[in-house]
């Protein structure tokens, strides 16, 4: 009788410091996943803002694009010059090639300013689909921490349950003395 009680007891222990020990673990574990949760937020929007709102003007593909315009104007240019000095071009003709160069410079423009456009949307949706992926993240997270404290708060009330069952409420008496012991209310 004495060893079931404490049997009883050492299990009710057993089971309340193994779930308190699980608790304070899962709540590390859950600070940690949080805190890696933000720093992965945080490293989404960085590379966001970094590569939305870039200025593509100043990068290396379009400076080399440009250049290569530049150069060939000039050598447009000074071709021009020499053909004009040659054949006596008239000045309507110098004018009318020099807008052909500003075309070219407009049509590489334009074309940059699409490419780069283009480069947008594509960011942006690599963006939407990393925050998504966040989110999905998030709510299964919250999902299992929903499930864990069900279970755990059913586990918890199983154990008690269990740790009351295995006590003789007032029954300890009447086992001592053979069963003679009789209770006044009882007829």
């Amino acid at each position: 009788m004495v060893f079931s009680t404490i049997t009883a007891a050492a299990s009710g222990a057993m089971g309340l410091f193994s779930g308190v020990k699980g608790l304070f673990d899962s709540a590390k574990a859950a600070r940690k996943r949080k805190a890696l949760m933000r720093e992965g937020k945080a490293a989404e929007a960085a590379w966001y803002r970094r590569n939305y709102y870039g200025d593509f003007m100043n990068d290396t593909a379009t400076r080399a694009a440009m250049k290569r315009v530049e150069n060939t104007l000039h050598r447009n240019n000074r071709q021009n010059r020499a053909y004009a000095r040659i054949n006596g071009a008239t000045p309507e003709l110098a004018l009318a090639r020099g807008q052909q160069s500003m075309q070219s410079v407009e049509n590489v423009m334009g074309a940059l300013a699409s490419q780069q456009s283009a480069e947008r949307k594509r960011i942006d949706a690599h963006h939407l689909q990393n925050m998504n992926a966040f989110r999905n993240a998030e709510i299964a997270d919250l999902s299992q921490e929903e499930q864990s404290g069900a279970n755990a708060a059913a586990g918890g009330f199983n154990l008690l349950n269990s740790a009351l069952m295995a006590v003789n409420w007032g029954n300890e008496s009447k086992k001592k003395d053979g069963g003679n012991n009789t209770d006044n209310n009882e007829q």
